[in-house]
């Protein structure tokens, strides 16, 4: 009698193949397909970034819709160096502006040196002027430069978060992303 152990030609351990746990696995690679996309689909969403600023000092009288005094020139030439490199495809897409002169007159020195020319909002609710934004400037940088008050409701509009009316010297960064809630930094000079 011959023992199979003492066969040369005899397999010592033969493995069989489970078909039945292919489709489990066929499962976990497409979960894992499906994350790997998710994450890049997060990974490349883009923010919408709008800087809010309050219009500079305006000259002190009984017009209502007065100048700029010497100090607000000061605060939009400190206005026009502190984004003057901001242009092209990583800096600011637009530039608006309320319709009252001290707005006007604040946001003119960026303007210029960045070539670009101001959008000028008229008196339209903070709802209106973000939906405008963000319809037309999605994953772009945008700078406002509006009164007070407009300031404190496109601050609402744009994050739902409410603040104080501005301070004169206050700027809002709004960081909305594309997934999640929007996120405000208040600067002040």
């Amino acid at each position: 009698m011959t023992s199979h152990a003492a066969d040369p030609s005899a397999p010592a351990i033969t493995r069989r193949r489970r078909p039945f746990l292919a489709p489990v696995w066929l499962g976990l690679l497409a979960v894992l397909a499906v994350a790997a996309l998710g994450l890049a689909l997060w990974a490349s969403a883009t923010n919408t970034i709008v800087v809010v600023v309050p219009s500079a000092s305006g000259e002190l009288g009984s017009i209502s819709n007065a100048p700029l005094s010497a100090a607000g020139g000061q605060q939009a030439q400190m206005l026009a160096r502190r984004f003057a490199t901001a242009s092209g495809r990583d800096g600011l897409s637009a530039i608006y502006v309320s319709d009252t002169r001290r707005a006007q007159q604040t946001a003119e020195p960026l303007a210029q040196l960045l070539g670009q020319r101001p959008i000028v909002l008229s008196s339209r609710g903070g709802e209106s002027i973000a939906g405008e934004i963000l319809d037309q400037h999605t994953g772009q940088s945008v700078l406002v430069v509006c009164g007070r008050q407009s300031v404190a409701d496109l601050v609402h509009a744009l994050s739902g978060h409410h603040i104080q009316p501005a301070a004169e010297r206050d700027m809002y960064i709004v960081t909305i992303p594309r997934y999640g809630p929007a996120r405000i930094l208040r600067m002040h000079n």
